[in-house]
């Protein structure tokens, strides 16, 4: 943690405090030789105290380290009771130079909230975010708070993946006062809905995953007529920022009774952030293989869109034989043209290619028991996908004989599955997305490009009028028109001046 030496004392009795908030009216905050103690439940006791890093040769804030011990009277803690006290403890809200420094880590969605303040476009919008539990996500519910949406009305939806600051980015937006429920909780939208109604607030959300217009037409369908026009007289809009989201949707388009604005079809999305999102994916899977050597392995992608025709390529660059499918026969003939190995069935292609990796990048369920019964040699399964959506894992489970292991543990939380034939299949990071495993999906430099293109869209839905409905197009021209791409461009591009010989910097 980064704090002035000055602001220790305070921040121990806040993470005091929240442990017996956290354990209920028993628990008695003391004091005793320079440490806080408490009694959290019976026969628990804790122990807190700061301890710093000594700097003598920089200018630079020492980290603070806030400490937490737990004694029992009753021998070993169980897992369960320190896994939770752990993460009270760990939910310690950003330091002002902390949000600062990951502030400074995102100067385009900065630059976009300058850009459009004027008027607090958000002010009268309960808004509703999807999210990964990422520091960015913190200074994006700030941006918001900037464009005037209420925090107190603010819901955010939890992805539940293991970064390594979720806990901390929890903490603070307890602190800043917005709701957290967890993605998959039924009552989270209808919820959020409810409340923004009793407050006189429309409702805007900004998704990730087709958490929240799949739901919202769910309850029209299921409830009385005319829930529809209900929705889209609270609900202004969803901005969507991936394909899986966009998927959930199709057929659908024309039931939508408010604009869905897609940054997951927009050009700023598929020309710029494909590349990072398809470097990480490719350099983590390789890294949860054992040793192999890969150069001239056959390897697949299923899924030529933005994704997965960078993993293509980056795998062609490692000297691996690619192969490709896709469903959709332009896509299809586009990765033909470009060179790689394809065919119209993706069993046949399995069998015939023969793959040692396969990467799922379609955003759906792209391998079933079908697929998995024409692998004919041991291959290692990569999801780009969100969730574990993209190979069927209760399918693959099924396949296993049953005086056989249900699964093989393997390093990384990858699981291995003995098919039928002696065919191992291994998928990596449990069917997860690889690119997020125990990692952050891509840095804070390069979400930023995305987040601010949100909160353009975001702004865009609470203030112009337009069809409901899908229109990708209506989503280019809003980006392309509100001086993000510019911006980026200036920050990002050549510098204004050539630097002289030795002086480059």
């Amino acid at each position: 943690m980064t704090a002035a030496p000055e602001d220790a004392a305070h921040l121990l009795y806040r993470a005091g405090r929240r442990l017996c908030d956290a354990a209920g009216p028993h628990a008695v905050l003391g004091q005793a030789a320079g440490e806080l103690t408490a009694h959290l439940e019976p026969g628990l006791h804790a122990r807190m105290f700061v301890s710093t890093e000594m700097r003598r040769d920089t200018a630079e804030t020492s980290p603070l380290r806030l400490n937490l011990r737990l004694t029992t009277d009753t021998g070993a803690l169980p897992t369960a009771s320190l896994d939770r006290w752990a993460e009270v403890w760990h939910r310690q809200p950003f330091t002002t130079q902390e949000a600062e420094r990951v502030a400074g880590e995102l100067p385009l969605m900065s630059a976009a909230v300058d850009r459009l303040r004027d008027g607090k476009p958000l002010a009268g919008f309960a808004v509703t975010v999807t999210g990964h539990f990422l520091t960015d996500l913190v200074h994006l519910v700030h941006c918001l708070g900037e464009l005037g949406a209420p925090l107190d009305a603010m819901t955010v939806l939890r992805k539940d993946y293991a970064y390594q600051w979720r806990h901390r980015v929890h903490g603070h937006l307890d602190e800043l006062g917005v709701r957290i429920c967890d993605s998959t909780d039924p009552d989270a939208v209808p919820g959020h809905t409810a409340r923004a109604r009793r407050r006189g607030l429309r409702c805007l959300a900004l998704d990730d995953g087709g958490y929240i217009a799949p739901v919202l037409l769910g309850r029209a369908r299921e409830d009385v007529p005319g829930r529809a026009e209900s929705l889209a007289g609270v609900w202004a809009g969803v901005v969507e920022q991936t394909m899986s989201g966009i998927y959930k949707l199709q057929g659908r388009e024309q039931e939508l009774p408010f604009p869905v604005f897609s940054v997951a079809q927009s050009r700023l999305k598929g020309r710029i952030e494909s590349y990072w999102i398809a470097e990480k994916a490719v350099c983590t899977a390789l890294d949860l293989l054992p040793a192999l050597k890969i150069e001239g392995q056959p390897a697949l992608v299923t899924g030529y869109g933005n994704v997965g025709a960078q993993i293509a390529a980056l795998l062609t660059q490692r000297r691996m034989r690619v192969a490709v499918h896709d469903v959709d026969i332009l896509h299809l003939i586009d990765a033909h043209e470009s060179g790689y190995t394809t065919a119209r069935e993706l069993d046949a292609l399995l069998t015939r290619h023969a793959p040692l990796l396969v990467f799922g990048a379609t955003g759906r369920t792209s391998m079933s028991t079908r697929e998995f019964e024409a692998l004919v040699r041991p291959a290692y399964l990569a999801s780009v996908s969100s969730r574990d959506i993209e190979f069927d894992l209760p399918a693959l489970a099924a396949l296993v004989p049953q005086d056989g292991p249900v699964h093989a543990a393997t390093p990384h939380a990858s699981r291995t599955h003995r098919l039928p034939g002696g065919v191992d299949v291994t998928v990596l990071a449990g069917g997860r997305p690889v690119n997020f495993h125990e990692t952050d999906s891509i840095s804070n430099l390069h979400s930023d490009l995305v987040y601010a293109g949100m909160l353009t869209g975001a702004c865009a839905v609470a203030t112009r009028a337009t069809s409901t409905g899908l229109d990708p197009a209506w989503a280019d021209t809003v980006l392309e028109e509100s001086g993000l791409l510019q911006d980026y461009y200036e920050r990002c591009g050549p510098p204004a001046t050539v630097p002289t010989r030795g002086h480059y910097r």
